[in-house]
């Protein structure tokens, strides 16, 4: 990733430390679409920002997604060497319904969690089962 947009990548964490985790506006679904949003200035989080806000429809939600494509669709590639970089989005299951982005910036893993005031940190070798993400 380019100086550029690990800076913007900084600033984006940066401003989302503190808000909020709200189901369907700002979750660990949201989080890899805003991001990548904010990085190339498309508009894909319209297609489930504010769409459930509640654990039944978020799995009706996560149902019509195929998250794979969506990431290839948006020029992504899955990494298998597991060696994350700056800028990569990790996609972690947590459960059979859900799986939930992390950002990596500076070593770490930066996601959101239910109920969380903002965004928090995680060591990249304690995931669970991943795919890691890279345009």
């Amino acid at each position: 990733m380019h100086k550029d947009d690990v800076y913007k990548l900084g600033m984006f964490v940066a401003t989302k430390q503190r808000q909020p985790w709200i189901r369907g506006i700002n979750d660990c679904c949201t989080l890899g679409m805003e991001w990548h949003d904010t990085r190339f200035g498309t508009e894909t989080l319209k297609q489930i920002y504010g769409k459930y806000n509640n654990l039944k429809s978020a799995i009706r939600v996560a149902k019509k997604i195929n998250l794979s494509q969506w990431f290839i669709d948006n020029g992504y590639t899955q990494i298998h060497d597991e060696k994350v970089i700056d800028g990569d989005i990790v996609m972690v299951r947590h459960n059979r319904f859900f799986f939930s982005a992390y950002l990596v910036l500076m070593n770490q893993a930066w996601g959101i969690q239910d109920d969380a005031k903002g965004l928090s940190r995680h060591q990249l070798d304690t995931m669970l089962e991943h795919t890691i993400w890279r345009i």
